[in-house]
Formats: structure tokens, C-alpha cells, sequence
């Protein structure tokens, strides 16, 4: 982590103590499925909570829009917030170990990575309420599980990829090859093949969500197989499949955020799958009376994963058919319609 956030989480612990008096009772919050929302205790002292992320805080993706939603609960709920962003594998462990000695009383795995790493440490800490954001499974007594329903990000990037494409050919790129991950990539191809049942679709996994030269290659290679839009649920990795696009003169489908500021002209639309509000929702959960070691699917009904606006292609308005259909394929994803005729995929979470 940092040093300099150290620094400032020392002082700030030091403040704490020679201000502790008699101190207020917390307010409550009758938002929060149980209330007590900013749980700060009579003696004034904050619950502390940590986000730990595999990505950068401006990947322009999913650790980004997961730091966002730490940083709105931490005003929202009165809390005392810490994170440690690009995390390698072996350093998932030690990272958690380390926030559980500080006394940190809520924990949150950003992402299907720390999967492992989360079954392995919750059970030691039993005090501690540990949350993780797509992983596979919630385990007694401490471990909940957030699971964003990844099928319907990918089925909506991939129907607007192949309601654009000209070449008929489209190609999505993917960071590891991880279950929910895995989901979006069926998902999207489903997308395009309802829209377009004669468009090839191309796809990858670069082993990576940080590697933007990974993302660029991969991309690169897709484009010299044909492919005129492409789509790139790798994080950070996913800026160079962007800038290929550009270079090319060809389009990005946005994933995750929306992510048409990277590249106006390039990213005409992109599947939203707003991390930000499912870490929010997941302390939100952890402060509440209520946590238990669940499973909790989310996705478009939940407003989690949703449409972008529709911006330019080039310097033209995405075509009026193309948005009236990518509306009408959002409302059978909210309704369940296109779940129930078997047209778009089951997420590993649904029965």
C-alpha cells in the first residue's frame, strides 16, 4: 500500500485518541436494512473497512468503479476507509492478514481473484465480516458473496458489436479465464449471434487485467482477422484495446464504465456494470444488522448493469434502430424474458 496513505491513517488514528471524550452516539440510518448505518461507536472511534483491489484506482474499469463505491460509503455512512490497489496473487493474503491485525472490522475482495484468498483467511477471523465482489461462494460464518450477473453485461456489449459490425466479424477480449468472466464472454457472444446470426466473434483471454500492451496485441490481432468492433473486459489492460481501435479506425464497445471519454468517436456506447454500486451495497450489507454469509446475484433489475448514453460513431449519431433495439433488449434482460426463452444465458449463480 502506499506509504504516504500509512502516514496518513497513523495520524489520523493519533487524532482519534487525543480527541476521545465522552464522544456521540452514532447516528442511525433507517436506510440501511437493520439501521445504525455510520456504526460509530459512543466513543466516537469509526468502523474501519478495506477494499483490496487486483487493479489501479484509475484503470478507467472495475477497480476504479470499485474505488468510487468505497469512497461514496465512506460519506454516506461515517466510516474509516483504507485500500490497497494492484494486488498480485501472492500478495493477496498478507494484504488482508495485514488490515485484520490494524483492526479493521469489515474487509472487501474486489473482485473473483481473491477467491482463494477469501475462503482461506475469512474463517481465522471470525470477528471480521469479509465480502467479496464476484467471487464463487459465501462460507460460514463470516463470508458473503456479491455476484454482479455477468451474462447481461456481456449480451449487451456483444448485441450492440454485432448490430454495428460492417465486416460481420466482432471480437471481445477478456482478462483471465475465471468463471464469471468466462459468463460475460458466453454472454456476449450471445448477444451478437441474436442480433446477427452470421457474425463471427472472435475472442481472447490475456491472462491480465493491469497489461495495457496485452490488451493492445490482442486487439491488434483481432483486427487483423477482420474485426471492425471490439470489446475488452480486462480493466486497465482494456485502454489498449481502445487505442488499437482508434488507430485502426474502428470501434471499442465500452465495458464496465462508461468509457467514452477514453476515446469520443471511438467508444460510441458501453455496457455498463456499475462495481461501484455493488462494493457500496456490499459495506452497505457488512454494516447492517442483517450480514449473513449469503449469495446475492445482481444485475439489470438492480440497476447494476444498464446502457450507457449513446454517443457518436465518429462524428455520427449512433443509428435510431440501432438504440431502439438495444432499448428493447435491455427491457427482456430486466424482465427475464430473454433469460426464460433460453436466449440469454444463465449466470453460474442461477439454479
Amino acid at each position: 500500500m502506499n506509504k504516504k496513505r500509512w502516514l496518513v491513517l497513523l495520524l489520523a488514528c493519533l487524532v482519534a485518541v487525543a480527541l476521545i471524550g465522552c464522544g456521540n452516539k452514532g447516528s442511525e440510518d433507517s436506510s440501511l436494512p437493520g439501521g445504525d448505518a455510520s456504526k460509530e461507536s459512543s466513543s466516537g472511534k469509526k468502523t474501519k473497512v478495506a477494499l483490496l483491489l487486483t487493479g489501479t484506482v484509475n484503470d478507467a474499469g472495475w477497480s476504479e468503479s470499485s474505488y468510487r463505491g468505497l469512497v461514496r460509503a465512506e460519506r454516506d455512512f461515517n466510516i474509516e476507509t483504507a485500500y490497497t490497489e494492484d494486488l498480485a496473487l501472492v500478495d493477496m493474503e498478507p494484504a488482508a492478514r495485514d488490515y485484520a491485525a490494524l483492526g479493521y472490522e469489515i474487509i472487501i475482495f474486489s473482485s473473483t481473484d481473491f477467491n482463494d484468498t477469501a475462503l482461506a483467511v475469512a474463517p481465522q477471523y471470525p470477528d471480521i465480516r469479509f465480502v467479496i465482489v464476484n467471487g464463487n461462494k459465501a462460507q460460514e460464518p463470516n463470508l458473503a458473496n456479491f455476484r454482479p450477473n455477468t451474462p447481461q453485461c456481456g449480451f449487451i456489449a456483444g448485441a450492440f458489436a454485432g448490430l454495428i459490425t460492417e465486416s460481420n466479424t466482432v471480437g471481445v477480449i477478456a482478462g483471465k479465464e475465471l468463471p464469471p468472466v468466462v459468463d460475460a464472454t458466453k454472454g456476449f457472444i450471445a448477444g451478437a449471434k441474436y442480433v446477427n446470426p452470421d457474425v463471427k466473434v472472435l475472442n481472447a483471454y490475456i491472462d491480465s487485467w493491469t497489461d495495457i500492451a496485452k490488451g493492445t496485441e490482442a486487439t491488434i490481432t483481432m483486427i487483423e482477422q477482420g474485426a471492425d468492433v471490439v470489446c475488452s473486459n480486462t480493466g486497465q489492460a482494456g485502454l489498449g484495446t481502445i487505442d488499437a481501435a482508434k488507430n485502426a479506425g474502428i470501434y471499442a464497445v465500452g465495458y464496465i464504465d462508461d468509457q467514452h471519454a477514453v476515446s469520443p468517436g471511438t467508444v460510441p456506447f458501453s455496457a455498463i456494470q456499475d462495481i461501484g454500486d455493488v462494493v457500496y451495497s456490499a459495506i452497505e450489507f457488512a454494516l447492517s444488522d442483517e450480514f449473513a454469509p449469503e449469495l446475492r446475484l445482481v444485475g439489470a433489475k438492480q440497476n447494476v448493469i444498464r446502457l450507457s448514453d449513446f454517443y457518436t460513431m465518429g462524428d455520427k449519431p449512433v443509428p435510431e434502430d440501432v438504440v431502439k433495439k438495444m432499448k428493447e433488449i435491455y427491457e427482456g434482460i430486466v424482465d427475464n424474458s430473454l433469460r426464460e426463452a433460453g436466449i440469454l444465458p444463465a449466470s453460474g449463480f442461477e439454479k
